[in-house]
């Protein structure tokens, strides 16, 4: 893979992760307006999100840092770990509309 498009996966990815940090904040608002037994469900659910954000955030720096032989395995760990996110996310706002 060239460099360029390591840099374009890794520009990509740090995007998304942006970006749920952004949907993460809107949730965490929503909890606070939620009832008590609502609202500590939604705090367990987005202490799951931001535990998964946070192992995303760490192949992040692996990808950064990874020489060639790394790097093909590092993506593919990095794209299920976003695939597995996005789907928990997925779950978390269907039951949280």
């Amino acid at each position: 893979m060239s460099s360029e498009e390591r840099k374009d996966f890794i520009e990509r990815l740090k995007s998304r992760l942006d970006e749920l940090d952004d949907k993460i904040d809107e949730y965490d608002k929503r909890a606070e307006e939620a009832g008590s037994k609502a609202r500590e469900e939604y705090h367990e659910r987005l202490a799951e999100m931001r535990s998964r954000r946070k192992d995303l955030a760490n192949k992040l720096d692996e990808l950064r840092s990874a020489g060639e032989l790394q790097w093909s395995k590092l993506k593919r760990e990095a794209e299920y770990t976003w695939d597995a996110l996005q789907n928990s996310f997925n779950y978390f706002k269907s039951h949280f509309k």
